[in-house]
């Protein structure tokens, strides 16, 4: 799974006083239908909400992700001209290896090229890598030009022998480029964003301590520069971690490096239920002892879930005082009509009931 493409903790009100609060309504003029959510929602929030897509523009009436507290972009400028009250993460693709690798019975994984980051816009092309320190080496000068360290950035690709590319300087051919060519962002995070939310779906046979050692040094990297450090994965149980290198042993040490961690929720979960997914999740990250609840946020996919799903997401959060929930779209369309069923979920997930959105309560 690819999400193209979180937060400080809030104290959590009860779900009940929310029950049967709508949200304002925004028209345009010419439009085709009117906004579910706008600004207005962002302060009835009780938890943090992150969404994965550009923040809203300064007078953007017609933006489509509300309510959020929170915007994870990989398109670094935007988030100069964060907007009163919401935070700014850049989302970090974490290059994976490309080499060929086999699973059960020689069975070919396939896996994505890698993303590049941009400064200027939302680049198409992708790289590959032939080894494991490769792309690692690349994610984390990747990660120093984004904290304004160029020179531990170049460090990085030497280390790593990789070719270190600014954004300005490989044309963006909507196809791959040179292998072992890292592409650095032309620019820094802005001041005022508040850290990295790095996705973490490599599925190329590293091992448990191969993770652990790169998650754990790039979340001190992050703090280093006085900065957040978001972990967004797979479910932690998810077959795909055989290849990425999360278990039982390392993720209590890892939720433990980074501010948060997200425990995902989906369509697809191996257990086809989202309560015993998380129950399950919740022992391996607990396993060494329970975790800060503050540090985990429930990453809930909006595309493929049902209206129970989103009620239950939100009772999680709040009955176990979470740190946040991420939504995340997958290919789901945000905007328009509040009587949409993924409107709906969405004021499920974050108000506790979609009366919020102009619909009944599943209950």
């Amino acid at each position: 799974m690819t999400r193209c493409p979180a937060i400080v903790p809030m104290a959590l009100a009860i779900a009940a006083a929310l029950a049967g609060s709508a949200p304002a309504i925004a028209v345009d003029k010419g439009a085709r239908a009117p906004a579910c959510f706008t600004a207005a929602d962002n302060r009835r929030l009780t938890f943090p909400v992150i969404i994965q897509a550009p923040p809203p523009r300064p007078h953007d009436s017609r933006y489509p992700f509300y309510p959020l507290s929170a915007a994870a972009t990989m398109q670094v400028g935007t988030l100069a001209g964060m907007r009163d009250g919401i935070d700014g993460y850049a989302f970090h693709w974490a290059n994976r290896s490309n080499a060929a690798l086999t699973g059960d019975q020689g069975r070919v994984i396939v896996r994505k090229l890698n993303l590049q980051p941009s400064a200027l816009g939302s680049r198409r092309q992708r790289t590959a890598f032939s080894d494991v320190a490769r792309a690692n080496a690349c994610s984390m000068a990747q990660l120093h030009t984004l904290l304004g360290q160029p020179d531990a950035a170049r460090n990085a690709a030497q280390n790593g022998a990789i070719a270190l590319v600014r954004e300005t300087e490989q044309p963006d051919a909507g196809a791959g480029g040179p292998d072992d060519a890292c592409i650095v962002p032309a620019g820094a995070l802005p001041p005022a964003a508040r850290g990295v939310v790095l996705d973490y779906e490599v599925a190329d046979g590293r091992s448990g301590d191969e993770t652990r050692r790169f998650l754990v040094g790039y979340a001190a990297a992050v703090h280093a520069a006085g900065r957040r450090a978001i972990l967004l994965t797979n479910p932690l149980n998810a077959p795909t971690q055989r290849f990425t290198g999360i278990t039982a042993e390392n993720a209590p040490v890892i939720a433990r490096a980074f501010d948060q961690m997200t425990l995902m929720l989906w369509s697809g979960n191996v257990e086809q239920s989202l309560a015993e997914s998380y129950r399950v999740q919740r022992a391996l990250v607990d396993g060494a002892g329970p975790v800060d609840p503050a540090r985990l946020i429930i990453d809930f996919e909006l595309a493929g879930t049902t209206l129970a799903d989103a009620a239950l997401v939100h009772d999680i959060v709040t009955r176990d005082r979470l740190g946040g929930l991420m939504l995340w779209r997958n290919r789901a369309r945000l905007d328009g009509d509040c009587a949409s069923a993924v409107n709906r979920k969405i004021a499920l997930a974050t108000f506790g009931s979609d009366a919020a959105a102009g619909g009944q309560s599943p209950w």
